[in-house]
């Protein structure tokens, strides 16, 4: 039993440590998007998501500006436009 819960517990630790790093939407609207990029290496996945959540709307992502980078990510923020 202990060795099932040992086991279970490092498979989540896994998967959130996987998930942790890859872009994802922070906030959005049918008009614009603000995608969080944890790692420069991700950088070309922001505008994909931000495509991929404006294509909701039947509109496309345009970049507006990316903000400043902090210790732990940078946030880019898209216009969708039609």
């Amino acid at each position: 039993m202990a060795r099932y819960l040992l086991n279970s517990m490092a498979m989540m630790m896994i998967a959130f440590g996987v998930t942790a790093c890859a872009p994802y939407v922070n906030a959005g609207n049918q008009n614009m998007v603000t995608i969080y990029v944890p790692h420069t290496n991700y950088e070309s996945d922001a505008l994909a998501l931000a495509d991929k959540h404006c294509g909701q709307y039947g509109s496309t992502a345009k970049l507006r500006k990316p903000r400043a980078a902090s210790q732990f990510g940078e946030l880019y923020d898209y216009n969708c436009v039609k």
